[in-house]
């Protein structure tokens, strides 16, 4: 019986000090920025809610959302922080969440978009020890609308680690959800730049890249859901916007040049001819037939040839 009770005492021990060495991990905000996505949203908060990370605060940015967003929140989740701003767009949101946040690190998912269980163990599992300015990011499976998994598309064989800006320019490879940054250096850059729609995460990264190291974690962090009223959807404005951040931050840093010149020629290339595609599709003939001809003069192939003469 003493023996009995020693053991039970031992095992409540255990688990208080386990409790204790949990609790001693930095607290991790969470941003979520939700603009009418009422029917997506319980998966996002679920998902968040079951983090195997024992310490993370949870903040939900509502850029004025008419779905009944607000009475979701008041009746199904109070226990999370919940602000509701103008609408402002999808960086305004997120750069109020950086702003309420307390963790040492955040990180950011999208209102229709889903963690998998282990995604901000594994994020913060992914920084070196002793760097203090380090961020980790993780990749994403692709579904639709009903949750089923598609076929996710990868652009590189293995996501890079360490200083990636020259990756960064060939590939978005980086994305504004599930990637953990540590906060106070996201304020001290300034955070999104909350005057573009779409891509703000790529500028703010790219610049980032070039004082902080970024660790990849190997396996997916979220499950993205593809969906008609996606942010990152194609258009001929949209992929404009994406080549006006690409086209500021190489003026912003002639260096690179010279150093990543190969690779910048070959990506002036590819958004020249992702545009005519789109200027095609949209019936914009004079924009397709210049896009055609820069695509063509940054890199010769004959497929880039072919659609600058037809």
């Amino acid at each position: 019986m003493i023996y009995y009770f020693i053991c039970v005492y031992d095992l409540k021990l255990l688990e208080k000090v386990k409790a204790l060495m949990q609790n001693e991990k930095p607290l991790i905000s969470i941003g979520v920025s939700a603009y009418n996505r009422a029917d997506y949203l319980p998966y996002c908060l679920d998902s968040l809610l079951g983090q195997s990370y024992p310490n993370c605060e949870i903040i939900v940015i509502d850029d004025g959302s008419t779905d009944g967003t607000a009475e979701l929140m008041r009746e199904k989740y109070p226990q999370i922080r919940y602000v509701r701003q103008p609408n402002g767009g999808d960086a305004s949101a997120k750069n109020h969440a950086a702003q309420l946040a307390q963790g040492k690190y955040i990180v950011f998912n999208d209102s229709d978009d889903v963690f998998l269980p282990d995604a901000v163990e594994r994020l913060y599992e992914a920084l070196p020890d002793g760097e203090e300015n380090a961020c980790s990011y993780g990749t994403y499976i692709s579904i639709d609308t009903e949750g089923k998994q598609l076929q996710t598309k990868r652009k590189m064989a293995h996501n890079p680690s360490g200083k990636i800006t020259g990756d960064l320019l060939k590939h978005i490879v980086v994305n504004n959800c599930g990637t953990l940054v540590p906060l106070e250096l996201f304020r001290q850059k300034g955070g999104f730049d909350s005057s573009k729609r779409v891509s703000y995460d790529w500028g703010f990264f790219l610049d980032l890249s070039l004082e902080c190291s970024f660790y990849a974690v190997s396996e997916p962090v979220f499950l993205r859901r593809r969906h008609g009223g996606n942010l990152s959807s194609a258009s001929y404005s949209k992929l404009s916007v994406t080549w006006g951040i690409f086209e500021e931050f190489v003026a912003a840093h002639p260096e690179l040049e010279e150093k990543y010149s190969d690779i910048i020629r070959r990506r002036r290339a590819d958004f020249h001819s992702k545009l005519r595609r789109e200027a095609a599709r949209e019936k914009l003939s004079d924009k397709a037939k210049y896009h055609a001809r820069e695509a063509f003069k940054n890199h010769h192939t004959l497929k880039n040839f072919f659609r600058m003469i037809f």
